[in-house]
């Protein structure tokens, strides 16, 4: 046991403790995530992904499907695009919408990486 600030600080009271704050973290980052998918301010626009962050650059993220390196990425087929993907979440007609990859980015609809999954 150890005296905490004049109170008694008992091994089941410190994991106790510990647990709470853990859960609190992840509840925070929960909170955070999802208002980072949730429409801001500025008419829902996002900051765009452009491919040259390090999630980008390992997915091999480009805003235009016409410019995938076949050679590089051969799971690529013609007419792929975030538009068709299960993870983009914009609306139909929209240029650029959220992604469920790339969490608090929007990704251009013409845009393609490696994944892609038909929706």
């Amino acid at each position: 046991m150890a005296n905490l600030m004049g109170a008694t600080l008992t091994r089941r009271g410190a994991l106790t403790r510990i647990a709470a704050s853990g859960m609190a973290l992840l509840i925070g980052t929960w909170i955070g995530s999802a208002r980072a998918q949730a429409p801001s301010g500025n008419g829902g626009a996002l900051p765009h992904e452009t491919g040259s962050d390090p999630l980008g650059k390992s997915l091999g993220y480009t805003d235009q499907a016409t410019h995938v390196d076949k050679s590089k990425y051969p799971t690529y087929k013609a007419g792929q695009m975030c538009d068709k993907c299960r993870f983009f979440k914009g609306s139909a007609g929209q240029k650029y919408g959220p992604c469920q990859i790339f969490v608090g980015k929007d990704v251009s609809a013409e845009g393609w990486c490696v994944s892609f999954a038909a929706k």
